[in-house]
Order: C-alpha cells, then sequence, then structure tokens
C-alpha cells in the first residue's frame, strides 16, 4: 500500500463519471456525489497485489491517526487513489481494505471516505506548514 496524506484547509470531491479500468473494476454504488470537509488529514491510498490486508490497514490507520495529532483536527477523509502504483490490487481488495481504513478510524475520528471507482473533480487545499504532506509504504 503507497498513501499520501495532506493537512488541508478544505477537501472537496465531485463524481465525475465511473470507471472502466482498470479492467476488473466494479465502483461501488455511489452514495454521495460530492463531499466537502474543512481542516482535515487527507489519506490518498492506493492498495497494491500481496498487501497484508491487517498489517496495512493498521500501519496506515496509525500514521492517520498520528498525524492527526500532530496537527490537531480530528476530521480524516480516506480517498481511494489508484494512480501511487502501477501493481494494483483487485478491486474487491482494494474497498476491503480501505474499508476496514475507515472503520478503525471511526473510533476516534470523525471519518468520510470517498468513492472507489470513478473518475473525480478534487480540491486540495494544502496548508503550508512543515509536516503538512508525508507519504509512506506499506
Amino acid at each position: 500500500m503507497r498513501a499520501l496524506l495532506f493537512h488541508c484547509k478544505n477537501y472537496g470531491v465531485k463524481i465525475d463519471r465511473m470507471s472502466d479500468r482498470p479492467k476488473d473494476i466494479t465502483p461501488e454504488e455511489v452514495q454521495e456525489k460530492e463531499q466537502n470537509c474543512k481542516d482535515c488529514v487527507v489519506a490518498l491510498v492506493t492498495v497494491e497485489k500481496n498487501d497484508d490486508i491487517e498489517k496495512t490497514s493498521s500501519g496506515l490507520s496509525e500514521e492517520v491517526a498520528k498525524m492527526c495529532q500532530d496537527v490537531g483536527h480530528k476530521n480524516v477523509v480516506i480517498l481511494p487513489f489508484a494512480h501511487l502504483s502501477n501493481n494494483l490490487a483487485k478491486a474487491k481488495d482494494g474497498i476491503k481494505i480501505v474499508s476496514l481504513i475507515e472503520e478503525g478510524l471511526k473510533k476516534e475520528f470523525n471519518v468520510m471516505r470517498a468513492h472507489f471507482g470513478s473518475h473525480k473533480e478534487l480540491l486540495l487545499d494544502i496548508y503550508g506548514h512543515p509536516g503538512n504532506a508525508r507519504y509512506r509504504e506499506f
């Protein structure tokens, strides 16, 4: 798993259309066509083949929690983002891991998860302080 974490003033997403790549993609049912959040940690998450479900989901959850503590905010956005790797997991595995991360973080944080399997318009208004962006591999 690979992830980019950002501390954002504002986050926004709007679904444009469903994805047809990679070949095995099965987009989730759309619950919300648009989402917005202020003062949040946004995690762009790419799930890769052979990721250990428990290890990767708990590892990323810990990193997100640490960043939330560092920046002093409890709003979290989990955004499936296939563009960080060419070694993608099957869609069902990606959804499973992203859902586990979401559920694990909901115990302590206000968590929003973006749609899996769509092309999106994306707004990331990122703060400029040190530690505002982090890249992690698990």
